[in-house]
């Protein structure tokens, strides 16, 4: 078993995906600092993903430059599709509960140490979460090792709801041109009988999270485009986790997204464009209605 943390070895990961699209424009890597903003993390993470890469023979380090050697194989990659709970995930539940708990409400400062310490995580996991967390435009880095969350208002959520407009429509095309043999289609069928399932029981519609996450992102992913990638996970956390959530009607929103959804993926199935680009066009206003709702308090 590798002793590389599942932060490095995602990185590793998400690094050698970078080169495979990039590798016949390009033989060499971005610099540290390029590659911490692409894939998220900092350099000291940067820099154990460039030692592993080594290792393996995909690039050779001359100095500061990264030369590449040779596209990546099947088996350069790491296997974290069962990765037992980390620290990173366990930073991640910590810091979400002191949102939604209210602990943490906008304009609040915090340190990377008192987190450290509360959360039972060292200072540089936590380091590289709030780093990752930051991309989301909810909390900001402060002088004095201070960060600060920010206020999650009408404009921010006007700006949100329009680009995801822009991506996800864009990326609707995409799912629609696959071929019939696409393991995406398999997939949202199987999401088609979930929120069957979860329809016909109401009382266990706080599962829509899980399942809405899915729907999106195989959508999106069908962009092969990792910067869609990295927009979806903040819209992911805006949507599920932001600390000025109204939960008052929950159960009736998710009963509607259910219902949404359930109509978008029938649409798909059936290769209906028309029908999916109105179906899609529907949830996503349901959505920025909602968002903008939460922004108004």
């Amino acid at each position: 078993m590798t002793s590389l943390s599942y932060l490095v070895q995602k990185a590793t990961n998400e690094s050698l995906a970078l080169i495979v699209e990039n590798y016949a424009q390009n033989k060499k890597l971005p610099n540290d600092l390029a590659l911490s903003k692409a894939l998220g993390v900092s350099r000291t993470t940067v820099r154990n993903v460039i030692d592993q890469l080594s290792e393996i023979g995909v690039i050779k380090k001359n100095g500061p430059a990264k030369e590449i050697l040779r596209k990546p194989k099947k088996n350069d990659y790491f296997d974290i599709s069962n990765e037992p709970s980390s620290k990173e995930e366990l930073i991640e539940k910590y810091f979400l509960d002191r949102i939604n708990t209210g602990q943490l409400l906008p304009g609040d400062r915090f340190s990377e140490l008192d987190l450290a310490k509360r959360s039972a995580c060292n200072t540089i996991t936590v380091r590289e979460f709030l780093i990752k967390f930051s991309h989301t435009g909810l909390i900001q880095k402060d002088p004095r090792a201070q960060w600060q969350m920010v206020e999650f208002d009408v404009r921010f959520a006007r700006e949100l709801a329009e680009f995801r407009r822009i991506l996800e429509m864009n990326s609707l095309t995409k799912v629609l041109e696959r071929p019939d043999d696409d393991p995406v289609w398999l997939e949202l069928q199987q999401l088609l009988e979930e929120h069957k399932i979860l329809r016909g029981n109401p009382a266990r519609y706080q599962e829509l999270a899980p399942l809405d996450r899915r729907l999106h992102l195989a959508i999106q992913g069908s962009s092969e485009n990792r910067f869609i990638r990295q927009f979806f996970d903040i819209v992911s956390f805006v949507c599920h986790y932001h600390y000025q959530w109204d939960k008052s009607d929950e159960r009736e929103r998710n009963v509607i997204a259910i219902d949404e959804h359930i109509d978008l993926l029938t649409k798909l199935l059936a290769k209906d464009i028309s029908g999916a680009i109105t179906s899609l066009d529907k949830h996503l206003d349901t959505s920025r209605k909602t968002l903008m709702r939460s922004a108004h308090g």
